[in-house]
């Protein structure tokens, strides 16, 4: 346990006062305004001295669905007094914006409203999310949500493609960026909290720009849930960029995360922190996935994974400074560690000639695709591993997903769902749901042992194939291809796909169909598997 210490809490600051606090270099505010209960809204302070790995920034701004001043309380032996710490405010019950988010009701709404200029047309947001609902009501319908809109739109969380919320970051889904406080850990009243994070926000440069920034109760009005948004990183001028790697299991690779960064200070660039935690030059981090990530001094990061099979994120600050050493700006990072999806030596492709061996296939052999009928092979890839753990492929049996055979994939081989729920929930009947997410232990399961060879298809364009009768997915190419295999291979798939373009992914096309991620598919899971 750790003793409760006050942050410094403003709650009468004003919105044009709260708009300057967070808004930094590369904008101009021009006006602002605030809706919710004046006590759910202020200019925090202290933060470093006090509550240094729960705030973004020494100073800000905390938005909240109950009272901004019990973020923390005063209680020499405890932090965390209360499990439900909850207040029914005056701030707006169903607002649109909010209710489209979370896909329900929703109460006791806090937020900003700012018009400001900006000299770029890209801007940065760090924040952290803060909740009583976890860890209890993760993946539930009490799904207290953050909602960031500008001009009208949406900014999802990139990690997530959707709204923060408490089933995005929890101890299930996207654990890394997730702290658990329910045995008083670190200095805050709730129950749970992320890392700190970001937003990345196209703007209009030159011109006047609306951005709506806040949280709201999900469901129900109980249990306080807040938004704390760091001092000055609403900014412009520098950028970090995400960073997507795929990678083997048990193996290390260099990455250069600070390549796609945008800087536009005057200042060089240096990493500060890793997931949260203070690094210099030498240190490695181990994340709670079992990852490991090393400083190096050229600023780059040494990834070393483990052998479990699975998509993880981790965080990074990078600073710039002068060549005094004075801090001109900050901000954080997502990285992306995943894996690519392949079939199971032994699956049966249909072709135009019937069912062949995934295994016998080559470039220039004609697959049957649900899209576009008769399609010649472009590329194919395998690799054997041993079968353990998350490498374990996934075993369908037959008529689990419909009518089809038994078959295995990778853990993370996408098959295609049809549900009418989808359309509800996605805007398609079809999605693509990975195979580990769909295990229910009885038709579908993991199976460990022995050696398993795992098989890459590559079209002309994403594909919807048929594997044993089933409908899967081919393989999809993205910005991380060139640190996803060895350099022969990537020069094979550049002269073969000469339009595509490695740096940004784009020359190929998109995914076939939606792709879910973990949360998103339990619904699916529940009709279907």
């Amino acid at each position: 346990m750790v003793a409760g210490v006050e942050l410094t809490y403003n709650t009468n600051a004003t919105a044009l006062q709260m708009a300057n606090s967070i808004f930094g270099s590369g904008v101009t505010v021009t006006g602002a305004s605030y809706s919710g209960s004046s006590y759910s809204s202020g200019i925090y302070s202290n933060g470093d001295a006090v509550a240094g790995n729960v705030t973004p920034g020494d100073t800000g701004v905390i938005l909240s669905t109950g009272r901004a001043n019990r973020f923390t309380n005063d209680n020499p032996s405890q932090s965390n007094q209360s499990t439900n710490t909850s207040t029914n405010t005056g701030g707006a019950n169903n607002d649109a914006d909010f209710n489209t988010v979370a896909g329900t009701n929703t109460y006791d709404a806090s937020y900003m409203v700012v018009d400001f200029i900006p000299t770029d047309d890209v801007m940065t947001m760090q924040f952290v999310f803060s909740s009583e609902e976890y860890p209890e009501y993760t993946n539930s319908v009490y799904n207290d949500a953050v909602g960031v809109w500008i001009n009208g739109t949406h900014v999802p969380l990139s990690i997530a493609s959707s709204g923060t919320t408490i089933s995005t970051v929890n101890q299930s889904n996207n654990i890394n960026l997730y702290n658990d406080n329910t045995s008083d850990q670190f200095n805050t009243e709730m129950d749970g909290f992320t890392v700190t994070m970001t937003l990345t926000i196209p703007v209009n440069v030159g011109t006047t720009n609306t951005i709506k920034i806040g949280i709201a109760d999900v469901a129900d009005s109980s249990y306080d849930s807040n938004l704390l948004i760091a001092a000055d990183s609403v900014q412009t001028e520098l950028v970090a960029l995400d960073d997507q790697v795929t990678m083997q299991d048990s193996v290390t690779k260099n990455v250069d995360v600070l390549d796609n960064d945008v800087n536009n200070t005057t200042g060089s660039l240096t990493i500060t922190h890793i997931n949260g935690n203070p690094v210099v030059a030498g240190q490695t981090i181990t994340l709670p996935t079992g990852q490991t990530v090393k400083l190096l001094a050229d600023g780059t990061f040494d990834i070393t994974t483990d052998s479990d099979f699975e998509t993880t994120n981790f965080t990074y600050e990078v600073e710039s400074t002068d060549g005094s050493g004075n801090v001109l700006e900050t901000d954080v990072g997502f990285v992306t560690v995943e894996t690519i999806p392949c079939f199971v030596a032994g699956t049966m492709i249909d072709t135009v000639d019937g069912p062949r061996a995934v295994e016998g296939l080559t470039a220039g052999d004609m697959v049957m695709t649900r899209d576009d009928g008769p399609q010649p092979l472009r590329w194919i890839g395998r690799r054997a591993v041993p079968a353990i753990g998350k490498m374990a492929p996934i075993r369908i049996r037959a008529n689990a997903l419909g009518e089809h055979g038994e078959l295995m994939v990778s853990p993370l081989h996408r098959v295609m769902v049809k549900d009418a729920l989808a359309e509800l929930m996605f805007g398609n009947t079809e999605v693509l749901i990975a195979a580990k997410d769909l295990v229910n232990d009885r038709s579908i399961r993991a199976v460990e042992g022995g050696e398993v060879e795992y098989v890459h298809l590559m079209f002309d364009q994403h594909q919807v194939i048929y594997s044993e009768g089933l409908a899967t997915e081919s393989f999809l190419p993205g910005p991380q291809t060139t640190k996803s295999f060895e350099a022969e291979i990537v020069e094979e798939i550049c002269t073969i796909f000469p339009e595509l373009d490695l740096a940004t992914g784009e020359g190929y096309g998109p995914a076939a169909r939606p792709m879910l991620k973990r949360y998103e598919a339990e619904a699916l899971k529940r009709r279907v598997a």
